[in-house]
């Protein structure tokens, strides 16, 4: 009986002693695994980061690199996304699509293609594309130049691939997400600067057809479209082929045409059987993309899937 009494009472004085010893602050503290002088290092780095930020010129390596030690030191600071860290954020994405604007010559003002067509036209749009092109060719002639910027891009990769981390961490997906296609955006004009014209128009490809693999609505659309236009290929070849060898019976029966692209595309068989040369390149040509289609239909799943992991 006396044992357990001063067992008891060990347990109790333990206790006493875990409470006076481990406040809550000092639990957070040591759960998050910074102490209270790193907290006050990175206190004093943020306010010398504004200083050094408001006399950094707009648009320039040095502000992009401030702002990325700036959002890091907040980011350590409070473990969770603020207000003002998602303008810093926000702020982040929009510096560097500048600054690799400026510096690849991929956007010589601060618009886009889409943007000028719809304010002067196409006519006007598609020259300022080429002069686009034109200027970006020329970078390639400037061995120093593409160098520097070759490096560039590699540490803007490695900006995005830091903070990245960081928002995993914190499980915010599609801060994830948004880093992502901005990293895409810049390894695609890495490939061009590398020459590896093949890599890059591949990389155009998949922004255009699915975003990167982030987007179903994209791909939905595209396979749609994709239907359609095997559809009325298939159509036109039986249009030109005498009747004893058409594919389809009708040509007015369009929906077994386009029943025809689809089962072709989605890899389930083939309704119709190729008689002509036209008509056995266009299945052939469907079949393959039917391929990449669902190549890209499996690299959507597993990035969304990633993303949110």
């Amino acid at each position: 009986m006396n044992t357990t009494s001063t067992l008891e009472a060990e347990i109790a004085n333990e206790d006493l002693q875990w409470e006076l010893q481990y406040t809550l602050p000092k639990i957070r503290t040591f759960v998050l695994g910074e102490d209270i002088d790193t907290k006050k290092v990175l206190q004093q780095m943020d306010v010398f980061l504004k200083k050094e930020f408001s006399n950094s010129r707009e648009h320039s390596e040095r502000r992009l690199e401030i702002i990325f030690y700036s959002l890091i030191t907040k980011l350590r600071l409070f473990h969770i996304e603020t207000p003002e860290i998602s303008r810093l954020f926000r702020h982040f994405l929009r510096e560097m699509d500048m600054v690799v604007r400026k510096i690849t010559h991929e956007i010589q003002q601060n618009e886009d293609l889409l943007q000028t067509v719809k304010k002067e036209g196409w006519i006007r749009g598609m020259s300022w594309y080429f002069n686009e092109i034109n200027a970006r060719m020329r970078i390639l002639k400037n061995t120093v130049r593409l160098n520097q910027m070759q490096a560039f891009l590699y540490v803007c990769e490695n900006y995005i691939h830091i903070l990245g981390n960081y928002y995993k961490d914190m499980s915010m997906s599609n801060r994830v997400l948004e880093l992502y296609i901005t990293r895409m955006n810049i390894k695609g004009s890495r490939y061009f600067f590398s020459k590896e014209y093949g890599l890059y128009i591949g990389f155009w490809i998949f922004r255009i057809i699915s975003n990167y693999g982030t987007s179903f609505l994209r791909l939905s659309i595209t396979c749609s479209i994709s239907v359609i236009f095997f559809g009325s290929i298939y159509w036109l070849a039986d249009y030109m082929a005498p009747v004893d060898v058409r594919m389809i019976g009708s040509l007015s029966d369009l929906s077994s045409y386009f029943f025809n692209s689809l089962v072709t595309i989605s890899g389930l068989g083939i309704d119709a059987s190729p008689q002509t040369a036209l008509q056995r390149v266009a299945m052939g040509v469907n079949t393959i993309y039917g391929m990449v289609v669902f190549g890209m239909l499996f690299n959507v799943i597993s990035t969304k899937l990633s993303m949110n992991s």
